[in-house]
């Protein structure tokens, strides 16, 4: 009772008596007895002072993780964020340290300015290729643009020459007269193939008065009355494909819708060609009988055959050697031309008979003894020379 009584005493003599200071050995407690002694109020700015407190570690480096902030969410944040007391250790520490130098480069603009560069350069490259595309194309026009009068004085040339047309000589290619010179629709179109009547064969007859050839005058004797002028028509059933036709002519040529056929194709020796047999009729030069009635020669299944050159050049007629210009009907055919009627000896070649005022009668056989089959008749027609001629 007294020791109470005495105790009491020096309380109420000295004050009331406080109780002695609790040491708080953890990190939290150490930071708790520094707000208490500041005279903050604890739980007025916890999340502040967790700020604080980690932003006081993070300047001090990268060492210790602070365990405050554990203790701090031990009581919930563990279970709520899925972690554990070991995502504090030493290894996990080295590991968030990395990810927030990783953030630091991002905030500072690391990758952007990474691909921008990319970007940058990428846009350099992708300009560079456009220029040089550029270059090029204009280029190529300026070249094209500069060959345009070329091309056109060769279209003038031809069309203008479409009648007085006589590039060489020798039927050789020539570049002014190439397809490319040529309409469109080319070979479509009517044209005048004027050409001369070159060689004459009568081979094939006992007597050479019944095969004759129109206007039966050769170039060597007169290149003027030598002059034919074939009128065909040439016409596309479909496309890729071509036909020809004949037009009234003195040679007594007929023919409808034959097919052309193209022959060594993209050479200098390109040609359509196209073959009819037919009967040619042939009013004989000379009598055939002793009373000189007129008569008439039939030679059936002669050919004719044609070839149409597209680059080969001609050069009949020649108006500087003073030759006609053949006046005609069509275009003029621009390429050389070779057309022929051509029939082997045989029985029955020809077939001549008289004639009563028209009216065909009694046949001739005197003097018309058959003649080897390899024994030819031929008109040969073309518009260029040979050398020499």
């Amino acid at each position: 009772m007294s020791s109470f009584f005495n105790r009491s005493s020096k309380s109420q003599a000295s004050g009331p008596e406080l109780p002695p200071a609790k040491r708080i050995s953890t990190p939290a407690g150490q930071r708790l007895s520094i707000i208490l002694e500041n005279g903050d109020n604890p739980t007025a700015k916890p999340r502040d002072s967790y700020r604080a407190s980690l932003r006081k570690s993070a300047l001090a480096g990268l060492g210790d993780v602070p365990r405050e902030s554990l203790e701090d969410y031990s009581h919930g944040s563990q279970t709520s964020y899925g972690h554990s007391i070991s995502v504090w250790s030493e290894a996990s520490g080295e590991k968030l340290g990395a990810f927030k130098n990783k953030k630091q480069i991002a905030k500072r603009g690391g990758w952007k300015r990474l691909g921008l560069i990319i970007a940058v350069v990428l846009t350099i490259v992708i300009a560079i290729i456009i220029g040089v595309v550029v270059g090029l194309k204009k280029k190529g026009s300026s070249n094209n643009s500069s060959q345009i009068p070329q091309t056109e004085q060769t279209v003038a040339a031809v069309a203008s020459n479409s009648v007085l047309l006589a590039p060489s000589k020798t039927p050789t290619s020539t570049a002014s007269l190439s397809p490319s010179a040529t309409p469109s629709d080319f070979p479509v179109g009517s044209y005048s193939m004027i050409t001369f009547l070159d060689t004459v064969q009568t081979n094939c007859t006992a007597n050479p008065s019944t095969w004759t050839c129109y206007p039966y005058t050769i170039y060597n004797t007169d290149a003027d009355k030598a002059m034919a002028t074939f009128n065909w028509i040439i016409t596309s059933p479909s496309f890729g494909s071509y036909e020809i036709s004949s037009t009234t002519n003195p040679f007594s040529i007929s023919f409808s819708n034959a097919p052309l056929d193209l022959l060594d194709s993209g050479l200098d020796t390109e040609r359509y060609r196209f073959q009819v047999t037919q009967t040619k009729i042939v009013s004989p030069s000379s009598a055939l009988t002793s009373d000189n009635s007129a008569a008439e020669c039939f030679y059936n299944g002669t050919t004719f055959q044609a070839y149409l050159y597209t680059k080969m050049a001609k050069s009949y007629p020649d108006t500087s050697l003073g030759e006609q210009s053949g006046n005609p009907s069509f275009p003029v055919w621009p390429f050389a031309v070779r057309a022929e009627q051509i029939i082997g000896g045989g029985q029955d070649v020809p077939n001549c008979y008289k004639l009563n005022n028209g009216v065909i009668g009694e046949r001739i056989t005197d003097g018309l003894d058959p003649q080897d089959q390899g024994s030819l008749c031929s008109c040969l027609y073309k518009n260029w020379r040979t050398p020499d001629t």
